[in-house]
């Protein structure tokens, strides 16, 4: 396909290959890189999941009778990885303690995915179809570049309050990481 043409499933299961990858080098990670590569891991998870609660949930809502239950529960899953990740970006001063957080977020976010590809995306792809998938893959790509790239756990996780307040607190993190890089 073209670029822009991919279905939103296809691009989902893409980016959570890229995020298992990302994952696996936590073990391997030298002490002396392990903040840098947290920054990535961060910025990839919270850009992900802030797509995914304004792309993906609510077309799995709309489109798939009886969602809301699998969707909160997919969705809460986000919310608690978002937390650990804020207590995680805390902890920038203690390797140790950034290392072993974050190869427990691993298990809990490959969890998740396992639970979305198993339950959301099946679901998602028989009751949607194919130019909308198409079209939910624009707006998930175009989500995910506008996205936060810190967690704000206790921001609203779905509309109106996520499409109000995600491009402001975006702005925000490119603001604080531009700063610390210059610093």
């Amino acid at each position: 396909m073209p670029a822009g043409t991919e279905d939103l499933v296809a691009l989902l299961k893409a980016d959570h290959k890229t995020v298992e990858a990302l994952l696996a080098a936590v073990d391997s990670t030298a002490e002396s890189a392990i903040v840098e590569y947290f920054c990535k891991v961060r910025e990839e998870l919270v850009r992900h999941e802030v797509a995914e609660e304004l792309v993906v949930y609510p077309a799995f809502r709309r489109n798939v009778p009886g969602a809301d239950a699998v969707a909160d529960a997919r969705i809460a899953e986000q919310s608690e990885a978002e937390e650990a990740l804020a207590r995680l970006d805390k902890q920038e001063d203690d390797p140790a303690a950034l290392r072993s957080g974050l190869v427990k977020l691993r298990g809990n976010v490959l969890a998740h995915a396992i639970r979305e590809e198993q339950e959301v995306f099946p679901l998602l792809e028989s009751h949607t179809g194919t130019e909308e998938l198409q079209e939910l893959g624009r707006r998930y790509e175009k989500a995910l570049a506008a996205a936060p790239t810190h967690p704000h756990p206790h921001a609203p996780d779905s509309p109106p309050g996520n499409i109000v307040l995600g491009p402001v607190a975006a702005l925000v993190d490119r603001v604080r990481d531009a700063m610390k890089r210059s610093s």
